[in-house]
């Protein structure tokens, strides 16, 4: 452990200040000074990071840089500045992670960082206890900014690449059997069982179920246009533009899902939001996972719909279509579905049934047929069954040959 102080402060006789900062170095004693107390501490700041001599090394960056004045916060900042075709959101997201994530690395200065120095961080934000897909997430962003530095001429080349990111455990996907989707239905009250039903017949994202309105739907030709969806904004939601290209599609109803959809469609002006909460508001995401999803999966799996504890928030008692009140299921279901699964089942239900993974691509709006694989891939029986085939077919035309071989 570096042995240091606070930078002590020093008044010559003319009234000039300079700020002190004494360290040890291979056991003797030694000390920078600085005419500003704020780089006096960033040094402090860098010592208690990176060491002495990789401290050394930064300052001596910083005082001889001729390339460029920017630190990493700074590129950073004027990097976001200059980004366009984002969301409001996404934007406040990256000022976000440079006001509370960049740490003793958004202080360096932008032609000191090497890859060591971003391996820092990421050990950093690992000690934080960020998931692997919010490092990821951060580490991408610098990444970006560091590449537009290189267009710019500013650096040599981007310090990200290369880095080796951690993983984290990421939760299984949940698939309900056809049975199971009914005994899980049940569990929701009748006024939201539509949107249940629809959120797991359709696999709409929840910003685009949620952002549907009545002219995208056509009973007749049992079609949804997906055309817009909720995106989140440094003000709050916003409807826009779908996730990306291909998210922006027509997809086929099942003449269930149109039914279902009738009484809802009725005779409602064309822009009016088909799903609603009591208030005839959009449904908001949290709101309707406490009040209305949590509390299903509780009863699907033979518990009561109230959390338990004081802190808990209050549930209203759920009643079905005859006014009584639902009942735990017993035996319980055994799954806990998350919302999102709902999309998830309906893939496993397309492709359990024979359908190309194409049209399934097409149908989930997935940008890259490599994302519908490496989800759904192994719920692909027609494909397993397929390559089980043409292996005992191989096997079966060189199994004479072996045996004559191994026979004495």
């Amino acid at each position: 452990m570096v042995g240091m102080r606070e930078p002590t402060l020093h008044v010559a006789k003319d009234g000039t200040k300079t700020w002190k900062v004494r360290f040890r170095r291979v056991g003797k004693q030694s000390s920078e000074t600085f005419k500003k107390q704020a780089d006096a501490r960033r040094f402090t700041r860098w010592l208690a990071s990176y060491g002495v001599d990789e401290a050394l090394r930064l300052l001596n960056e910083a005082r001889g840089s001729l390339a460029t004045d920017h630190t990493v916060a700074s590129w950073c900042t004027e990097h976001v500045d200059s980004l366009t075709g984002v969301t409001s959101g996404t934007t406040g997201r990256y000022r976000a992670y440079i006001a509370n994530d960049l740490g003793a690395l958004g202080e360096l200065p932008l032609t000191a960082v090497d890859p060591s120095a971003i391996g820092r961080w990421v050990k950093d934000l690992e000690k934080s206890k960020a998931s692997g897909k919010t490092i990821k997430n951060k580490h991408g962003f610098v990444s970006s900014a560091m590449q537009a530095a290189v267009k710019r001429g500013l650096i040599p080349s981007n310090p990200c690449r290369g880095t080796r990111l951690p993983r984290s455990v990421v939760e299984p996907m949940v698939f309900l059997t056809h049975d199971e989707y009914t005994r899980f239905l049940g569990c929701f009250t009748p006024t939201w069982q539509p949107f249940v039903e629809v959120l797991f017949a359709t696999g709409l994202r929840w910003g685009e179920i949620t952002a549907l309105r009545v002219g995208d739907v056509s009973l007749d030709l049992a079609t949804i246009t997906v055309v817009q969806a909720w995106k989140e904004t440094d003000t709050g939601r916003e409807l826009g533009a779908p996730k990306s290209k291909r998210s922006r599609r027509t997809i086929a109803l099942a003449p269930e899902t149109v039914e279902v959809l009738r009484p809802i469609i009725g005779k409602r002006p064309a822009d009016e939001l088909v799903f609603v909460n009591a208030n005839g508001e959009a449904v908001k995401p949290q709101t309707f996972h406490d009040n209305v999803w949590r509390p299903a999966v509780r009863l699907a799996n033979g518990e009561p719909g109230q959390d338990p504890g004081p802190k808990a928030k209050r549930v209203a008692r759920r009643l079905d279509a005859a006014g009584k009140p639902i009942e735990p299921l017993d035996p319980p279901l055994g799954k806990r579905p998350r919302v999102h699964d709902a999309r998830h089942t309906c893939a496993s239900w397309l492709l359990s049934a024979g359908i190309p993974i194409n049209y399934v691509q097409a149908h989930l709006g997935h940008e890259s047929i490599t994302t519908t694989v490496d989800r759904y891939g192994h719920v692909m029986p027609a494909a397993r069954i397929a390559v089980a085939q043409a292996l005992s077919a191989a096997l079966t035309q060189s199994r004479p040959t072996l045996l004559e071989q191994i026979e004495p």
